[in-house]
């Protein structure tokens, strides 16, 4: 069963077939082979169906359609002209405000690709206009919008949420150090790189107040989104629903920036990407519960416990799998199809749900950089005009940097858990 299963679906990756269809293809196989007269078709769609039935998953539409109101409003374009503003004219200052602007909008979009299509087609032409190099500008902003998911809100996230059975909020305050270290990051090294080639960014114009006056509709979007979650006023998914209505209103009656094309985009944009990710979450979870059934996951936990009792090998060996698998899937398939395996372990030794899932997103999200997968680097690519050979000399230090925030979050896990232990979600 298990040899059809993988095999099927290793097949039709090598040949280009989607992942959300090659994983209802080959788990159709498996009940073809092994339940033969039993209304195949049937089971797979109400599996599927009944995978995706759930609270948690409604909030991601309404992130997609927030991040998409947010880009074709012109709000994103408030929350550059804000990152602008405070980097000024200092060395690496265009750099500098587009991760600012990439970690605003990731709190708001929770998507890595809508945030490098969003952000990246405003700031990339502009950097380039000020005589940044466009490979650099391309890869600065793909590796910045890797943020997008590890700081909330993040759809991957809800979807290790929804996979393991874990809260959602927790999550997402587990999400808010990493993010921002991974900003820092790479903030740091824009600084360092654009003194080097003497990177400048342009004079503000009218101080860094006019500019949060005039955008101060677009930047208390991500306060009231997250601000509500955590103190519980609302939950992510009602949260969602309220950035909705909030950038609606504030596009439509305050700014005035929102026309009825823009406002058709958005809601074509977000059902396209939603519908795509649903279908993705229903072939997957059907696809683990095969797994589960033929006990996989247990197998190879104790494979593993039983290889090695070092927490240190067995880390190194789980993020390497992560590391390849993020190349040849996207996030929310890697953190379906593998949760369920990886927490186990990870459990077994000692780590939290919580740590575990942060730790899932954040490798996975570097896997946004690194083709043959790598949509964010894609994405800023077809912006810049650039090769895939002139991005990958630029990006290669990047994705280093990135590593080395996550084996500091993995070597000091409370970079992790210190914030839901402070506000009571888990104990100390």
């Amino acid at each position: 069963m298990i040899a059809l299963l993988i095999g099927t679906l290793l097949v039709l990756l090598f040949l280009t077939v989607p992942i959300f269809a090659g994983l209802a293809i080959s788990t159709l196989a498996v009940f073809m082979a092994y339940f033969p007269g039993q209304m195949m078709d049937m089971m797979l769609a109400q599996s599927m169906v009944k995978s995706c039935d759930s609270f948690a998953l409604m909030a991601i539409p309404f992130f997609m359609l927030v991040g998409t109101l947010m880009s074709t409003s012109g709000l994103a374009q408030k929350l550059v002209k804000v990152a602008e503003s405070v980097t000024g004219d200092s060395a690496g200052g265009l750099g500098t405000s587009a991760m600012i602007a990439s970690m605003l909008f990731a709190a708001i979009s929770g998507s890595g690709p809508a945030t490098a299509a969003a952000i990246g087609g405003i700031m990339i032409p502009a950097m380039m206009k000020q005589g940044y190099g466009a490979e650099y500008s391309a890869t600065l902003l793909a590796s910045g919008s890797t943020i997008g998911p590890v700081i909330p809100p993040s759809i991957p996230m809800i979807m290790f949420a929804v996979t393991i059975g874990c809260s959602t909020t927790t999550l997402f305050m587990g999400g808010v150090i990493p993010g921002i270290m991974m900003g820092l990051g790479l903030i740091i090294y824009n600084k360092f790189y654009s003194k080097k080639h003497n990177y400048r960014g342009k004079p503000s114009s009218g101080g860094t107040m006019k500019a949060v006056r005039e955008g101060l509709g677009a930047l208390l979007m991500p306060v009231i989104v997250l601000g509500g979650i955590y103190t519980g006023i609302f939950t992510p998914t009602e949260s969602a629903v309220v950035g909705v209505v909030y950038s609606l209103a504030v596009s439509t009656f305050i700014y005035k920036t929102l026309t009825w094309d823009g406002l058709k985009e958005a809601f074509v944009d977000a059902a396209i990407t939603s519908a795509t990710i649903m279908i993705l979450f229903g072939g997957a979870n059907t696809f683990g519960r095969i797994l589960t059934l033929a006990d996989i996951p247990n197998q190879i936990s104790a494979a593993i416990l039983s290889f090695t009792d070092s927490k240190v090998l067995i880390m190194l060996i789980l993020n390497f799998i992560l590391l390849i698998v993020g190349m040849f899937i996207d996030t929310n398939s890697g953190v379906i199809l593998f949760a369920p395996i990886i927490v186990p372990i990870l459990k077994a030794l000692g780590y939290h749900e919580i740590f575990i899932g942060v730790m899932m997103v954040v490798n996975l999200c570097i896997g946004m950089l690194t083709p043959p997968m790598g949509p964010n680097l894609f994405i800023t690519m077809k912006i810049a005009g650039v090769s895939l050979e002139q991005a990958m000399k630029q990006v290669v230090v990047q994705v280093i940097i990135l590593y080395v925030v996550l084996a500091v979050m993995i070597l000091i896990p409370d970079t992790v858990l210190i914030l839901p232990k402070v506000f009571g979600m888990i104990p100390w």
